[in-house]
């Protein structure tokens, strides 16, 4: 079995799916979601049944949060995970980005005011965007140059301390929300639920650094990990949130690096978290690898802009043959949609109204059955989207 086949299994995409978002989210640790389109496609890739509704209903619910974390780019995390993922990349991606915050006008002390204020203008107001959120803020004596990156970067800010995150696109417009106001949405979905979890389901379920060393048994990290793999998919409450901090936190990382991308190693670790390699080796170090998983060639799929099976590794050549790579990699951090075929990509995607034009690289031989098969993914994300879309070839 190759690496290649172990890994698209861990990553869902051969053998069974799961049948939730929280399941698929959780599963990669958090789904890269600067664009979500995007994100929601990822999602589709790894579930069966759902829809794209699917996954803007369980942001609305507070099963998951979008905020920037891994490598300082935004991601789709559950949200019972939110809480220690910032805690550990939130002072990197702050500090990473302080020298840029000053040339754009927003010192510490800017940016102290501003998150004093953020509270109050937030609360209760739902999702705002940056030009509504600008104005109020001027309006209470913190004013930034609206027309540049100082807002993006202020709102990054805010992020990497814990008190927003990214709420869901109006229009196309992005949006800030506050982190209590997930936790609240979570705490009403849970109770509309059929049970909630008691203070000694947390104990039991979310052990580490609270009961111990802070080092994980394998006992522990199956008992931890609880989404929609082995229970209803409901978010757990913010009472329960998982709590891990320093050592803990790292091994927990990388027990779920290693259950959603592995097999890897401390580069593939460090170029998917954005992680220090020092701090890449210890968290390694300090979790056992986890089981093999026995895997086959998954069928031929379309993954969307920015798929985790691109990002997750330093190498991706395991999936990506060198001569294509300029072809999917256009530059700027950008990731194309590609056609995954006998586990390798082989050729991209692209929408162009209602069509879905499929174009297999130059030389590409489709083995059988492979068009046919791409066809049913384009109906497939039909129904997923809600929208009549129909496949065009482009071959060349």
């Amino acid at each position: 079995m190759t690496v290649g086949a172990r890994r698209l299994r861990a990553q869902l995409l051969s053998g069974p799916p799961v049948d939730s978002v929280l399941g698929a989210v959780e599963r990669v640790v958090g789904v890269q979601a600067q664009s979500w389109p995007a994100a929601r496609l990822a999602v589709r890739a790894r579930t069966r049944d759902l829809t794209a509704a699917d996954v803007d209903r369980a942001l609305a619910r507070g099963e998951l949060a979008r905020t920037w974390l891994m490598r300082g780019t935004l991601h789709l995390v559950a949200a019972a995970d939110l809480g220690w993922l910032t805690e550990l990349f939130g002072p990197l991606n702050g500090a990473a980005g302080e020298r840029r915050r000053e040339e754009l006008g927003v010192d510490a002390a800017t940016a102290a005011q501003a998150l004093a204020e953020l509270p109050g203008i937030l609360s209760g107001a739902g999702p705002m965007d940056r030009g509504e959120l600008v104005a109020r803020l001027a309006r209470r004596g913190v004013r930034i140059d609206a027309s540049g990156q100082a807002p993006a970067h202020l709102i990054a800010y805010a992020a990497s301390t814990g008190l927003v995150c990214r709420g869901p696109d109006l229009s196309g417009r992005p949006t800030v929300i506050l982190t209590a106001d997930i936790h609240a949405a979570s705490r009403a979905s849970s109770d509309r639920g059929s049970g909630r979890a008691s203070p000694s389901d947390c104990d039991s379920r979310f052990a580490g650094s609270d009961r111990g060393s802070g080092r994980p048994s394998p006992s522990d990290c199956d008992s931890r990990f609880t989404g929609s793999d082995r229970g209803s998919g409901r978010p757990l409450s913010p009472d329960c949130g998982r709590r891990f901090t320093g050592d803990a936190a790292l091994a927990e990382l990388a027990r779920r690096y290693l259950l959603g991308y592995g097999p890897a190693d401390a580069s593939d670790f460090a170029a998917w978290s954005g992680l220090p390699m020092a701090s890449a080796h210890r968290a390694l170090a300090l979790c056992p690898d986890t089981a093999s998983l026995s895997a086959a060639v998954p069928p031929p799929r379309l993954l969307g802009q920015f798929d985790s099976i691109l990002l997750g590794y330093r190498d991706r050549s395991f999936v990506l043959p060198a001569v294509h790579a300029r072809r999917v990699n256009t530059g700027g951090g950008m990731i194309a949609p590609t056609l995954l075929i006998d586990g390798q990509v082989a050729g991209l995607w692209r929408r162009a109204g209602r069509r879905v034009v499929l174009r297999p690289f130059p030389g590409a031989r489709l083995p059988g059955g492979a068009r046919a098969a791409l066809e049913a993914e384009v109906a497939d994300m039909s129904r997923f989207l809600g929208e009549r879309l129909t496949p065009a070839w482009e071959d060349v």
